[in-house]
């Protein structure tokens, strides 16, 4: 009767460690395809920072060649504030918005393979207590 009763407390333990690795390894596998949405929706960013860019760089060009052309000095110094401004808003802020999302893309990444290795470990441990289950019974 006593082994019985060990061998009932060995399964149901053998059991819930099993149950324990497999709500981890579906933990990992949400947390990879969350980060993978980020790292989406940070590409869209990227992307979105580099429209801008081009059209900042596109109204540099008309800029300079309106500066060149304008003769009246009040007209030429407005183009120049509005040439500066482009300038300043490629450098101060859609360069830096390109920066920060690739460095989270990076970051994600790593974080990526953290879980995938999870998500091996756990596959290992499953396999692991699913051999001592049919073992015990």
């Amino acid at each position: 009767m006593e082994d019985k009763k060990d061998r009932a407390e060995r399964l149901k333990y053998l059991n819930q460690e099993k149950e324990k690795q497999e709500e981890r390894k579906i933990f990992y596998i949400s947390q990879i395809n969350k980060l993978k949405d980020l790292i989406k929706s940070n590409q869209k960013e990227i992307k979105y920072n580099w429209g801008w860019i081009a059209f900042h760089e596109k109204s540099i060009e008309n800029h300079k060649k309106r500066i060149q052309s304008i003769v009246k000095f009040n007209e030429k110094q407005d183009q120049e504030k509005k040439l500066d401004f482009h300038i300043k808003e490629i450098k101060n802020h859609h360069e830096g918005y390109i920066k920060f999302h690739k460095k989270e893309i990076d970051f994600m990444k790593k974080e990526i393979q953290l879980f995938k290795h999870g998500v091996k470990k756990c596959d290992e441990q499953i396999v692991f207590l699913g051999n001592k289950i049919n073992k015990v019974n």
